[in-house]
């Protein structure tokens, strides 16, 4: 079998990977086995790492290829101390491949790379007021105001999405969801169809708008929008026999546990709340790269969350002198 493994730069992850490496190559000598994204594609890649790297890694995957999560984010198939008997079980075929349905946007002639989870639309300096149309096949929908709209996937509905009030759909559902966030006119989250184009048009807000894939890739986007459909490339996962849904509902039973910011709070500090929320742990720079909003901003939101209670500041294991904040559970 061609195997794969890939680990998040993290010291945590590049150790487990290393360890699972050298299992591989002991115990699996008639495996070949590479350490990249080069060609040619392996059958299964092992990823390790949080749910951040997990969506990155995604995007360099061959299409053809099955990828086996490793970690303890809501993405990963097995915990890091059972990646060694996951990996058994692969090797003597006691594991099946669960297609995930991701998604293929077209922002002004240019396709974007495909996300697994969501599509937000948002103001390019964060939580912002914008204008908006929505159609389906081309059929206007609405027109709404609000701090943008989100379009997810079955896998994603459980992120962002959820968070802005829209509904859980089982993983294996052929839908798409729309999520308007904060909306102005009282519009409410939409099921579509996963054979639906959904298209975003008549964007307008005085800051700029951007479109944001999985919570990391950033792209302007004018006023005439983006279409968001289902890829012809579904994500490939190594399942080993354990109804999925269950485990669905258990981790959103620990999402559940993490306390509500409060409603008076700064929109930029629910905004970050959000975020932190859904893509986990992140430094000072990661959140001002993804969010949009300025160093100060982003600063004096952080100051928020930790005297409330809802955020806490720990020292990065990759770089001493940087500084991790994450969610307090």
């Amino acid at each position: 079998m061609r195997l794969g493994i890939v680990s998040a730069r993290d010291v945590r992850s590049r150790g487990i990977g290393e360890e699972i490496l050298r299992h591989i190559r002991s115990r699996y000598p008639e495996a070949s086995v590479r350490t990249d994204f080069g060609p040619p594609p392996p059958e299964v890649l092992i990823l390790v790492g949080d749910d951040r790297f997990l969506l990155e890694a995604l995007r360099e995957t061959a299409p053809e290829t099955a990828v086996l999560t490793v970690g303890d984010g809501f993405l990963a198939e097995v915990p890091p101390d059972r990646a060694k008997d996951a990996l058994q079980a692969v090797m003597k075929g006691r594991h099946w491949i669960e297609t995930r349905l991701r998604l293929e946007v077209n922002a002004d002639g240019r396709r974007l790379p495909p996300a697994l989870n969501e599509v937000a639309l948002g103001t390019r300096k964060g939580a912002g007021f914008l204008r908006y149309s929505l159609e389906v096949d081309g059929e206007r929908v609405w027109r709404d105001g609000g701090d943008g709209v989100v379009i997810c996937s079955p896998t994603g509905s459980t992120g962002y999405g959820l968070s802005a009030g829209g509904p859980v759909v089982m993983e294996n559902a052929e839908a798409l969801v729309v999520v308007p966030v904060c909306s102005a006119d009282g519009q409410r989250p939409l099921v579509v169809p996963s054979r639906s184009t959904v298209a975003v048009t008549d964007i307008e807000s005085r800051l700029g708008c951007d479109v944001v894939l999985d919570g990391s890739v950033r792209s302007r986007v004018r006023s005439s929008g983006f279409t968001v459909r289902a890829s012809d490339n579904p994500a490939r996962f190594v399942r080993l026999g354990e109804a999925r849904y269950l485990r669905t509902f258990g981790k959103l039973r620990a999402k559940r546990s993490v306390p509500e910011v409060p409603v008076g709070a700064p929109p930029s500090a629910k905004f970050l709340f959000r975020l932190l929320s859904d893509q986990g742990p992140m430094t000072t720079r990661q959140i001002t790269a993804d969010s949009g909003l300025p160093e100060r901003t982003v600063r004096n939101a952080l100051a928020y969350l930790i005297r409330e209670g809802l955020a806490r500041r720990s020292p990065s294991l990759r770089d001493a002198r940087e500084a991790v904040f994450g969610l307090r559970h």
